[in-house]
């Protein structure tokens, strides 16, 4: 039976580095986030749905354009969550669906704030200092501080999520620390 491993983090705190560790590894990994990307460019339930509660401006060519709807729901949490009502149904039906012959890594940065932890047997979070967070998602994408600390806030604290969290690893200092203390606990699985 497939067990699954909820795999959080901030925004920017290298969640995404450690889930390419984990793939490496031989792990299955389901990228919520792209998940949610291809929903948003090919499902016609979901688009509909989206363009119903926000309107045909967040559409180009027939797909949701993420930036305009980010814009939106990342200036209103209430809008945000709208669109996680949206979203969710169709996620938990792809993860219904997916098996792997042991572990199955879910990679899902919004894990608790989106009620996905009910969903998985082990929760992964990956933690970094709150300067360097905002620091890496500044340089990555190229966003002001101002908006870096929107889309910072738009997420639980990351204390909040690692007092919740099974297992934390922390990236602040670099890859190779990470890589270590994700190999420790890929030890600890087997």
């Amino acid at each position: 039976m497939t067990r699954i491993i909820g795999l959080t983090g901030g925004i920017a705190t290298g969640k995404s580095t450690a889930a390419a560790y984990l793939r490496e590894q031989g792990f299955p990994v389901l990228d919520l986030d792209q998940l949610t990307h291809d929903l948003e460019a090919h499902d016609q339930d979901v688009i509909q749905q989206i363009t119903a509660v926000f309107g045909p401006a967040v559409q180009t060519d027939g797909q949701i354009d993420r930036k305009k709807l980010g814009r939106i729901v990342f200036a209103d949490p209430h809008l945000l969550k709208q669109l996680v009502r949206i979203i969710n149904p169709a996620l938990l039906k792809v993860i219904a669906e997916k098996t792997a012959p042991d572990w199955l890594i879910l990679d899902a940065p919004t894990l608790f704030e989106n009620g996905f932890t009910s969903y998985v047997d082990l929760i992964l979070m990956v933690t970094c200092e709150p300067m360097i967070q905002m620091q890496r998602l500044i340089t990555r994408d190229q966003v002001s501080i101002s908006w870096a600390s929107r889309l910072i806030g738009a997420q639980w604290p990351q204390r909040t999520k690692a007092a919740l969290a099974d297992q934390v690893v922390d990236s602040t200092q670099g890859k190779q620390k990470l890589y270590r203390e994700l190999q420790r606990f890929i030890e600890n699985l087997r």
